[in-house]
């Protein structure tokens, strides 16, 4: 009896151990598995940080160039409400019709003595046609 007593108490603590192994060794796996998923879910928060970071910045760009699409609109829209005879070339052709020279049209339109030499040689009569 006592045999069977040294047995059955050398299976149970064998039990016992492979029990121990076992846990110890579902321990470990689950701690790497836990530390990987720990690893990933780092490297997604980084990749999440800088996305975030380009999307503000990118967002701050949208924002500049629809004010300025705004502020071009509205010059576009001035420029096209704007009346045509205050423009610096309608006064300067009409100016010229009435015997201005060159000199005439750079200190009453501002322009430049290129631009009044042009406009005096885009505005000349045809010769032969009645002034």
């Amino acid at each position: 009896m006592e045999f069977t007593w040294f047995i059955s108490f050398g299976l149970v603590t064998f039990a016992c151990l492979m029990a121990v192994l076992v846990s110890y060794h579902c321990y470990k796996k689950s701690e790497q598995a836990r530390q990987q998923v720990s690893d990933e879910l780092a490297k997604v928060l980084a990749e999440f940080s800088a996305f975030k970071s380009s999307s503000i910045g990118i967002g701050k760009k949208v924002m500049g160039i629809e004010k300025e699409l705004a502020e071009t609109v509205e010059k576009q829209q001035d420029f096209e409400f704007q009346d045509p005879n205050s423009l610096p070339y309608t006064q300067a052709s009409r100016l010229i019709q009435m015997g201005a020279d060159a000199e005439d049209l750079v200190n009453s339109c501002g322009l430049s003595n290129a631009e009044a030499e042009l406009l005096m040689l885009v505005n000349r009569q045809p010769m032969g046609a009645a002034h």
